[in-house]
């Protein structure tokens, strides 16, 4: 989508009703809102709005499974840096943020 045409607030909504965890929350609230109004189901109204409150809760919670098992392997996948590296990084990001190096200057520390 183009940057000029974004809007602030509808894109946002629009990115959250993409999401399965949020079309499985608005799903199970309008079925135990319609199984609320219906006369007919007193008799286990508070049973049904249970049982669809835990099988949403079970979906969501085996979606956010799936995603973390994703997200793990696709990091292990990724070889892992040297600490003297990252170590190096860290404190070149220090320093630039206090103004004593040039922002985004690639000059290697000489070691000590």
């Amino acid at each position: 989508m183009d940057k000029s045409t974004r809007t602030p607030i509808l894109d946002p909504l629009l990115l959250a009703l993409r999401s399965r965890r949020v079309i499985i929350a608005l799903i199970s609230v309008a079925v135990a809102l319609l199984v609320a109004y219906v006369p007919e189901l007193a008799s286990v109204q508070d049973a049904l709005i249970v049982l669809v409150g835990t099988l949403a809760l079970a979906l969501i919670g085996g979606l956010s499974w799936e995603d973390a098992a994703n997200a793990s392997r696709q990091r292990a996948e990724q070889p892992a840096g040297q600490p003297e590296d990252a170590l190096r990084d860290l404190i070149r990001g220090i320093l630039e943020e206090l103004g004593l190096l040039p922002p985004g200057s690639n000059n290697p520390t000489p070691d000590a």
